[in-house]
């Protein structure tokens, strides 16, 4: 379980350094368009700090996920953050079912697994 738990959190990882590089390109695009409105301020206001959120949180999933692979005494972060962060996944497709949510809801899946064997090593 080891090695899926770093797999997972290499991909969380870069999966959350791309979300980061997203939410920038989306800015910049709202950015350049010219438009000096409230509606498109607040709409890269509202970008910046949910891509920022999201690329941050899948970041220090990842992190905390290669710290209890390497480490197994100090997986109960990683433990912690994988629930909540399937906690959030599942709350999402239970208000909109659709595929996208049920993907969304496969790698916390599969992260808090792995992280939770590692701590019962």
């Amino acid at each position: 379980m080891k090695k899926g738990l770093k797999l997972l959190s290499v991909l969380m990882i870069v999966l959350g350094l791309l979300t980061l590089a997203v939410g920038i390109m989306t800015t910049g695009v709202f950015v350049l368009s010219g438009e000096t409105t409230a509606e498109v301020k607040s709409l890269i206001a509202l970008t910046l700090i949910f891509s920022g959120a999201n690329g941050l949180l899948e970041f220090v999933g990842g992190a905390l996920g290669l710290r209890a692979a390497k480490n197994p005494a100090k997986s109960l972060d990683a433990v912690i953050f994988g629930f909540v962060a399937l906690a959030v996944g599942v709350c999402s497709l239970v208000l909109d079912f659709s595929v996208q949510n049920i993907c969304a809801c496969i790698i916390p899946l599969l992260y808090f697994v792995c992280a939770l064997e590692v701590h019962r090593t």
